[in-house]
């Protein structure tokens, strides 16, 4: 009976686990000012972390074409900044942070445990051996994307985007940054259609 419920519980989880998205947790930020257009420039600075795992020109090659890629699919198109209607720009940071795993062994040998401890094996006494705990350290990190486009006409904030999520390498390929910016934009309004 307990494995049964055991398994339907995996089950259960596995959807879950399998339909979470490349951007974690996504979250979009509606400025006042409506997107004005489907036309994009760079904003002139980008603001660096100073992390080296991210400010690099590799990262920053990549993260770009992530975003020009996905601007591109959602029907904005990039020009020179003096023909922009909206300005583009990114922050990325990174958080390093430790999880920590405890994993219990039952008594020892010759030992019957149930709801009021263990009895018998080498006389433990009521409460049987002392337990093996094996505390193991998960190292992790912690990473964020914000992506703004602003109104150029009125220099404010029209449209935000975050992701949130524990990274690891396969993140920080060109594949990896391209869905999770694919995330980002899911809920931006389409740019205007190509003329022609």
């Amino acid at each position: 009976m307990a494995q049964a419920l055991l398994a339907a519980a995996v089950a259960a989880c596995l959807p879950l686990a399998a339909c979470e998205s490349p951007g974690g947790k996504v979250s979009v930020l509606t400025g006042t000012t409506p997107l004005s257009g489907s036309t994009y420039a760079w904003a002139p600075a980008q603001t660096e972390s100073g992390d080296p795992r991210v400010d690099n020109d590799i990262m920053r090659e990549r993260i770009r074409t992530a975003i020009d890629t996905n601007l591109a699919a959602k029907g904005y198109r990039q020009v020179d900044a003096a023909q922009a209607k909206l300005l583009v720009s990114y922050h990325v940071g990174l958080k390093s942070g430790t999880d920590y795993s405890a994993t219990s062994m039952g008594g020892g040998p010759g030992m019957a445990c149930g709801v009021r401890g263990c009895i018998g094996g080498y006389g433990w006494g009521m409460y049987g051996a002392p337990m093996d705990v094996d505390v193991r350290a998960i190292n992790y990190t912690e990473g964020a994307v914000m992506l703004d486009l602003v109104d150029t006409a009125s220099g404010k904030l029209a449209w935000r985007a975050i992701s949130q999520k524990r990274v690891d390498e396969k993140d920080a390929t060109q594949d990896g940054l391209n869905a999770i910016v694919a995330d980002m934009v899911k809920t931006l309004p389409p740019g205007a259609p190509p003329a022609g």
